[in-house]
């Protein structure tokens, strides 16, 4: 889909902010007035869902003479998770407590997909949008499906390479919804690390990466080198499991994994506030230099 993203306020209630997604007609594509399917999947998708973790559409608008000629209009958060880590300075890590936070919201909102059998297919920090009191988000449908069987087959044109599963990176005949376990996985070892995991250049490299991994055979990597906690590193090695069928389902992270439950309550921590300042003004010196 062509197009871009911006912010607006409400034409009466101006404390109101939107981030508006706007369609453009573009020149590779003739659209003939027609909507493309995978934007017609994204809004319906986006319809249906209805949870506190997951980004709310608020209007969709569609008009065939203008040269924007659709535009969805969705809740307003500050940043997303990929620009806040890169804001950090060394001093600013994200915290254990922060880390914990956001990784039990980011399986709510994939516990709550699976159980309305949707698939997002696309986890990765830059999907994923935060605000200044610790509330989190998943955003961008683009790419989920509904899938009604545990595993069934889909396009393997799917999630970004780093956070891409090995049964997609094999060409598997069918995947199923524990491809999105892995991305969290993959987005819990950022968070951790303050970078990508798995950062292959091409899908044979991002395999390779995958297989040092102290999961797989013929690893190379010690679990002890990982600067993390050990239950963070136990966390991460019950998510990144090679064989799909027995990666864990969101829920079961949630209720019994030791990482969320030996914590009492599992309360919203704040993110550090010049962090969010710092990637907004990053965001918006970049986007002068964009031509859209």
């Amino acid at each position: 889909t062509f197009g871009y993203v911006d912010h607006v306020r409400h034409p009466i209630e101006h404390s109101w902010e939107f981030a508006r997604k706007t369609i453009k007609h573009n020149d590779k594509v003739d659209f003939n007035g027609d909507i493309s399917s995978t934007t017609i999947r994204e809004i319906s998708i986006l319809k249906m869902l209805d949870h506190p973790n997951i980004i709310k559409l608020i209007h969709v608008e569609y008009n065939l003479n203008k040269k924007d000629f659709l535009s969805f209009f969705l809740e307003m958060f500050p940043i997303d998770l990929k620009r806040y880590m890169d804001a950090c300075l060394s001093t600013e890590r994200l915290s254990a407590k922060l880390i914990q936070n956001y990784t039990y919201q980011i399986l709510c909102a994939i516990d709550y997909l699976h159980r309305h059998a949707i698939i997002h297919r696309d986890i990765k920090p830059s999907n994923i949008v935060i605000d200044y009191d610790g509330h989190l988000k998943l955003t961008d449908f683009g790419l989920a499906r509904r899938c009604h069987l545990h595993e069934q087959a889909l396009t393997h044109e799917v999630v970004t390479l780093w956070y891409r599963p090995p049964e997609v990176l094999l060409n598997a005949p069918t995947y199923g919804m524990s491809l999105d376990i892995w991305g969290v996985g993959c987005v819990f070892a950022e968070m951790c690390l303050h970078r990508p995991l798995f950062r292959g250049e091409c899908e044979i490299d991002q395999l390779l990466l995958i297989f040092r991994f102290p999961n797989f055979p013929f690893n190379s990597i010690e679990l002890s080198q990982l600067p993390m906690s050990r239950t963070c590193r136990q966390f991460l090695t019950d998510i990144l499991v090679y064989n799909p069928q027995t990666r864990p389902l969101a829920k079961q992270l949630l209720e019994y994994h030791r990482y969320f439950t030996c914590s009492s309550n599992i309360n919203l921590e704040k993110p550090i506030k010049s962090s969010i300042d710092r990637a907004i003004q990053l965001q918006t010196e970049n986007m002068k230099h964009i031509v859209i």
